[in-house]
C-alpha cells in the first residue's frame, strides 16, 4: 500500500503537467521548454455547470448502453451516457445560461406528470434522481407529435434500451436537449430543426409504465430543470398534430 502510495505521489507532477497541457492547448497557448506562460495571458472560462464536465476537457462518448432495460445499475449510468454524448459533441463551447422562454415546451399541449428531482421510480422500484420533466398530452393522446424545443443538429437518433426511442439537439453554447421513449423517430443525426419541428412521436418505449415523453435540458452536460427555461407555446406550431 505504501509503495501505491509513494508511486501516486511521484506521478502527480507528471499528470498535473499533463492537465495544464490540455487546458492551455485549448486556450491557445504551448508548453516549451524555456517559455515562460504567464496567467494573465490564459482566458478564464466560467466553471461548468457540471463539476466533472469541464469545457476543455470534453469526455469521450460512451458507447450506446447495453440492453439492461430496467435493471440497469452501477457506474452505467443514463445521467452519464447522455452528458458524454452531449459533451463529446460541444466540445470547448463557451457555456451560456438560456433565459426563460427562449425554448419551448416539447409537446403542443402538455400537462406535467412526474418534475425534475428525486422521485421513487416506478419501474426500479426505489427513490433515484429524475432528470427531465415527464410530459403526457392534454387529452390524454398518444403518438402526438414531439417537437424540437429550439432550433438546432440532432446529435443522436437511435433506440437506447431504457430509454426507448430517443433523440438529442445541439443548440449551441453548450445546450442540448433530450427526448426519450418515442413511438417513432423522424429526424436523423446531422439534421438541422427549428423550433416546432416534429422530431419523434410521444410513446412508451424503453423502460416505462405507460405512454409519455420523457424531456430533458443540458447545460454543460449537466441535467437541469427544464421548467426553468421553457415556455409554453403561444398558439400550437404548424404541424403539431
Amino acid at each position: 500500500m505504501n509503495e501505491q502510495l509513494q508511486r501516486g505521489r511521484r506521478s502527480h507532477p507528471r499528470v498535473t503537467r499533463a492537465i495544464a497541457a490540455v487546458t492551455l492547448a485549448c486556450a491557445g497557448v504551448a508548453l516549451g521548454g524555456g517559455s515562460a506562460v504567464h496567467a494573465a495571458d490564459v482566458p478564464v472560462e466560467e466553471p461548468p455547470v457540471n463539476f466533472h464536465l469541464n469545457a476543455c476537457f470534453p469526455e469521450p462518448a460512451l458507447p450506446t448502453p447495453p440492453d439492461l432495460g430496467p435493471a440497469i445499475e452501477g457506474a452505467l449510468t443514463y445521467d452519464d451516457w447522455i452528458a458524454t454524448i452531449v459533451s463529446a459533441t460541444q466540445g470547448c463551447q463557451p457555456l451560456r445560461v438560456p433565459v426563460f422562454g427562449e425554448f419551448r415546451m416539447p409537446l403542443a399541449d402538455p400537462v406535467m406528470s412526474s418534475e425534475f428531482g428525486r422521485r421513487y421510480h416506478p419501474v426500479r422500484r426505489r427513490w433515484l434522481p429524475h432528470t427531465g420533466v415527464d410530459f403526457v398530452d392534454r387529452e390524454r393522446r398518444w403518438r402526438v407529435s414531439v417537437l424540437a424545443a429550439g432550433m438546432g443538429t440532432v446529435i443522436a437518433a437511435g433506440n437506447y434500451a431504457a430509454y426507448g426511442r430517443t433523440v438529442i439537439i445541439d443548440h449551441g453554447a453548450r445546450i442540448a436537449t433530450v427526448y426519450t421513449h418515442l413511438s417513432s423517430i423522424h429526424v436523423r443525426e446531422g439534421d438541422y430543426v427549428e423550433a416546432g419541428d416534429r422530431v419523434g412521436r410521444l410513446g412508451s418505449t424503453g423502460a416505462v409504465t405507460g405512454p409519455h415523453l420523457h424531456f430533458e435540458m443540458r447545460l454543460g452536460g449537466a441535467a437541469v430543470d427544464p421548467l426553468d427555461y421553457v415556455a409554453p407555446w403561444p398558439q400550437p406550431p404548424p404541424g403539431h398534430f
